[in-house]
């Protein structure tokens, strides 16, 4: 690579105020209209009565903020336990566009200026994005952190000083504590770290002041867990790693699924590169020189050293591998990438930035920026369509939920299902204090669920069995066990999918 001269980005930061302003009210109409996730239901439980998650390490910082969040919010307005969903949906929301303005001043210092635009276009109309933007769930937190980190460790006139180090040192250490999925970029910190740093000694002085800072916070809290109870710890995190799903069997459906999912996170940006790939190939070629190849080369950028071309970036193959082939890869092992497609939102970022950059050298005429933002907006469009029927049918398991809530007002055992954590969350939040719910997942066992609905009937409490809208949805196997253990018992009809099992 040869150096190019400087060329400052039109892209400002009053741009992508603007873009995060657009990106809060979109993201505040799509937003769910209640929680849909099993782990949206917890996490809500658990900051209404204070206690860390059962997920990972606990999820301490995300926990912890909106503890803070919610008593600020309840106290000044008064507001019923309830409410808590709204108020840690109005913090997410609002993290998620804070997340669209970080995204565009680190893409300005990365990318050619024009490719700045449509990477943060890119990166607001991502369909995936925009729906958990406006979930109560961790990677939007966790991805803001991570940006920001990225943004302060970058450093694009080399003249932050070692507070940089630090400073991104402690913002991805709390990007950990809101979801340890975060560490699968500590190969990314570690090419900002070769590429912005010049000369070993400094490489090596700022990898120490970084690791330094994340370990003091991402470790703390572990630590403080651990030693209030040392084998109450280890049983926890051995549950939880015992609980994802992994192995063999489920490795190449894991490779696809997380591939799609990768092209999912950002359609309209995969299909606009390919596009200008394909007429780079066809047409380019036959173009005369100093016309588009001149353009394309052009906007090639030269060597990072701190100082020079702001949007200059060294071995960006190492780059691509560590902030996108390497997460993605991790990814592999983990069944449960599958069936949550919020997992690989953390590639977003990667995405936008390597598919624009593409494009802008491939297809380096006037009208490509137009192309890129109609398929973007028209990609989005259609997105917010297709995802209707999800939305209608979280509706109608809160409608559900809340049927349960009304039939059954006093004592009962709830076999519930997909519905375990909506009702255990109604449970702790004083609503209905004394149901029990007998859980579905990770600690499920036929005979234990035998037993449990048999000495229910015996003291003569309510037991009734939820077949709500997808209750035994991914818990089939379940679903089947209680067929054979209810076999023996009567069952009543209280409402549609609400049964009353009786001896």
């Amino acid at each position: 690579m040869t150096a190019s001269a400087p060329r400052a980005s039109p892209f400002s930061f009053k741009h992508g105020l603007i873009l995060a302003t657009v990106a809060c009210l979109l993201y505040f109409v799509g937003r769910a209209r209640c929680p849909g996730e099993w782990d949206s239901f917890d996490y809500l439980k658990q900051i209404a009565t204070h206690r860390l998650s059962d997920l990972g390490f606990g999820r301490p910082f995300f926990i912890g903020y909106n503890i803070v969040l919610w008593e600020t919010t309840r106290k000044i307005f008064g507001l019923a336990p309830l409410q808590v969903e709204s108020v840690v949906l109005c913090g997410v929301l609002i993290l998620g566009a804070s997340a669209v303005l970080v995204f565009s001043n680190l893409a300005r210092h990365v990318v050619p200026p024009r490719a700045t635009t449509m990477a943060a276009l890119g990166f607001m109309l991502s369909p995936l994005y925009a729906f958990y933007s406006g979930y109560v769930m961790t990677e939007v937190p966790m991805l803001l952190l991570l940006l920001a980190a990225a943004m302060v460790l970058w450093d694009p006139d080399g003249k932050g000083g070692p507070w940089r180090d630090i400073v991104a040192g402690l913002l991805y250490g709390l990007a950990f504590g809101v979801r340890e999925q975060a560490l699968t970029m500590a190969g990314a910190f570690l090419w900002i770290l070769w590429v912005r740093r010049r000369g070993p000694a400094a490489r090596l002085y700022s990898l120490y002041r970084f690791a330094l800072s994340f370990v003091a916070v991402a470790l703390s809290p572990i630590l403080l867990l651990y030693l209030q109870d040392p084998a109450a710890f280890l049983r926890r995190i051995e549950t939880w790693l015992r609980a994802i799903p992994r192995g063999g069997v489920h490795f190449w459906k894991n490779v696809q699924a997380s591939l799609l999912y990768a092209f999912l996170s950002c359609p309209a940006a995969w299909l606009s590169m390919l596009g200008a790939g394909v007429y780079r190939l066809t047409r380019g070629r036959a173009e005369k020189p100093g016309s588009m190849l001149s353009a394309a080369a052009g906007s090639q950028t030269g060597p990072s050293a701190p100082g020079s071309n702001k949007t200059s970036v060294a071995v960006p193959l190492w780059g691509f591998l560590c902030c996108f082939a390497l997460p993605l890869v991790v990814l592999w092992r983990d069944a449960d990438v599958q069936i949550h497609p919020r997992y690989l939102l953390i590639l977003l970022p990667a995405s936008v930035v390597f598919c624009a950059t593409l494009y802008h050298r491939w297809a380096a005429v006037p009208r490509a920026a137009l192309v890129w933002t109609l398929l973007h907006v028209l990609v989005f469009g259609l997105a917010q369509v297709v995802i209707q029927p999800l939305s209608l049918l979280l509706c109608e398991k809160k409608e559900f939920a809340l049927l349960v809530r009304e039939k059954v007002p006093g004592d009962a055992l709830l076999v519930a299902g997909a519905y375990s954590p909506a009702f255990d969350y109604y449970r702790a939040l004083g609503e209905r204090p004394r149901w029990s719910i007998l859980w579905s997942g990770w600690g499920w066992s036929r005979e234990r669920a035998a037993a449990a609905i048999s000495e229910a009937l015996l003291r003569n409490e309510p037991v009734y069995l939820c077949d709500g809208p997808y209750a035994w949805l991914f818990f089939e196997d379940e679903r089947l066990d209680l067929h054979y253990i209810l076999l023996r018992y009567r069952k009543e009809t209280v409402a549609p999918g609400l049964l009353r099992i009786e001896r």
